[in-house]
């Protein structure tokens, strides 16, 4: 697990790479090196985890002519370094990442489609002129930041590392702070900036020293829902992919909620593994949202100890700018803090390898959501399930805008007109609709870059069994009333861990993991006060976004007692990720 960045084409030479270097550093504790060349520069900062004393990057061939770094973990790198040895290559240690340049050599562009994993790759190749690719995994668990200019390429996992890299202010995308209350965070490709963009899930850049060209991976083929894909199938299935994630020597965190998701993991590491402690965030005060007694529970059950995090309602002012500036990018919701929180403590605790539920509700269908979705008989069914991905519904949130800037998103094209674009896409069904639409646009936006910038913050590596190439196939091929059946959701996943999770949790409703928003933006409380003052001299109206009338009317009604929560957390966070002036 990396933190990389790079350039290709101007000759920006080691200061860019000392500065994006420096921007990453706690993604990349362990080590930082870089390679350059004629017009190119490869960087990585080093978070060890599998065989510390191999893998050290940039990695290079003999004679200079290929360099590659790399950024995630690779689950079937011994299979793929004894595939090398009956080529007769030989790779050295048991590091993950070592086998990936021999891989390009011998199999060329396509060596990623061997892969198991999480991964954002860069390689420049000199071999037959000059080239640099770049690549993302299926589901962009490990993202990229990337700027195309007329002379070349910059990228960087990390805004800021891309920033640094490029030493000069940028001009900002208006379409951005649409894009942020449309989908609660900034899309797959989307940035604060123009020019400046993200791989998303699957997608390849490439760049021949003349021009840029992005490949978007191929549309998911259509398969055939089948009986063999039942909860028996699925539970080895994640057995077999948690057992060959924590091969590691060092210790395992888990974030356990107290819901299935996490319960199974549980069970499933605790077969595997002695050393796997879970962990847990609780909110100060009482909350109806409060699963600490779910999760001592599921812990007991997988004969796992557990770890207790606290956020008080005192640090939570001084917490929030140190969230926003470890996202990067703007990300709406609550939740982001405890996960921010609970980081920090798995990290003072020791632990590099923390393991999360992400994408389970997305790939077997959890969310209320989508049996609402199934059971509309009307065509409007789309806008509605668009606005529950929303900060707030479409019509209420583009009532904050200035008439100026409506009117430039009706003249270019609003978010939501996209989105409504990349949801109505062919699928088999309408489950598998909004599941395709969630699992390859919205879980990479909201989720799973939430998690890679805030476990890197604290030098944690996040891995999601979930979010596994073959846990996608077996979800595609899973038939529909497996995944839900009437209000019964992710059915095929509560069967296949039914031995793993206990009695009281297998009773209760389902609980996102959450912050309680409501309860700490009270009139007078200490979020509150900083809210409100965020809010009362916001940079976002005076660049001619949001109508200041509007947001003082947001202000207004909440404190008369008409509970706008989570729009003004969404609007602090906004407004606290703000950049500038739009130039």
């Amino acid at each position: 697990m990396c933190r990389i960045y790079g350039y290709f084409g101007a000759d920006l030479g080691p200061a860019a790479l000392d500065r994006a270097r420096d921007a990453q550093l706690p993604g990349g504790p362990d080590q930082q090196d870089r390679v350059l060349g004629d017009g190119w520069g490869l960087g990585c900062n080093r978070l060890s985890i599998q065989d510390p004393a191999h893998g050290r990057q940039p990695f290079t061939n003999a004679d200079g002519t290929i360099g590659l770094v790399f950024n995630g973990e690779i689950y079937n790198f011994r299979a793929l370094r004894d595939e090398l040895a009956a080529h007769g290559v030989t790779v050295e240690g048991d590091s993950d990442g070592s086998v990936l340049l021999p891989c390009y050599e011998l199999f060329g562009d396509d060596f990623v489609d061997r892969l198991e994993g999480m991964y954002a790759i860069a390689v420049v190749d000199l071999r037959a002129g000059r080239r640099l690719r770049l690549w993302c995994d299926p589901l962009a668990v490990k993202g990229l930041y990337y700027r195309i200019t007329d002379d070349g390429v910059v990228f960087s996992s990390e805004l800021d590392g891309l920033t640094a890299l490029c030493g000069a202010a940028l001009p900002l995308d208006p379409a951005a702070v649409d894009h942020y209350l449309n989908w609660q965070c900034l899309p797959g490709g989307a940035t604060w900036y123009r020019g400046v963009g993200t791989l998303r899930p699957g997608e390849r850049l490439e760049h021949d020293g003349r021009r840029a060209l992005l490949r978007a991976a191929p549309a998911p083929a259509p398969v055939t829902p089948d009986g063999t894909h039942g909860p028996r199938a699925l539970r080895e299935l994640l057995d077999r992919e948690t057992a060959r994630m924590c091969l590691q020597e060092s210790p395992v965190a888990l974030q356990l909620s107290g819901g299935l998701d996490s319960a199974i993991l549980a069970g499933l590491l605790s077969a595997h593994r002695s050393d796997v402690t879970g962990f847990h965030v609780t909110h100060e005060g009482t909350h109806d949202s409060d699963e600490e007694r779910y999760a001592r529970v599921a812990a007991a059950h997988a004969g796992i100890p557990l770890e207790v995090v606290e956020v008080r309602e005192a640090e939570v002012p001084d917490l929030l700018p140190a969230m926003v500036r470890a996202l990067g990018t703007p990300n709406a919701t609550p939740h982001a803090l405890s996960a921010y929180v609970l980081f920090r403590e798995i990290s003072a605790a020791g632990f590099r390898v923390c393991f999360v539920g992400d994408g389970a509700d997305e790939q077997f269908g959890g969310y209320r959501r989508y049996s609402t979705a199934l059971a509309a008989t009307d065509d409007a069914w789309r806008e509605r399930y668009l606005d529950r991905l929303s900060l707030v519904p479409h019509a209420e949130y583009r009532g904050l805008f200035t008439p100026e800037y409506r009117a430039l998103l009706d003249e270019r094209g609003d978010s939501r007109r996209q989105a409504r674009e990349l949801l109505d896409r062919a699928a088999p069904s309408r489950l598998e609709q909004v599941l395709t639409f969630d699992r390859l646009h919205k879980l990479p936006a909201l989720n799973l870059r939430k998690l890679d910038h805030l476990s890197m913050a604290h030098s944690v590596e996040g891995r999601v069994p979930y979010c596994q190439p073959e846990v996608t196939a077996f979800a595609r091929r899973t038939p529909d009333p497996a995944k839900i059946d009437g209000n019964r959701r992710k059915g095929v996943l509560w069967d296949a861990g039914s031995d793993l999770v206990p009695a009281e949790v297998r009773g209760r409703a389902k609980q996102p993991f959450t912050f309680p928003v409501a309860h700490f933006l009270r009139p007078g409380g200490k979020l509150w006060e900083f809210t409100t003052d965020i809010l009362a001299r916001p940079r976002l109206c005076t660049a001619g976004y949001l109508s200041e009338a509007a947001v003082r009317d947001v202000l207004t009604a909440h404190a008369a007692g008409h509970d706008r929560a989570r729009l003004l957390w969404g609007l602090m966070v906004l407004e606290l990720s703000f950049p500038g002036t739009s130039a």
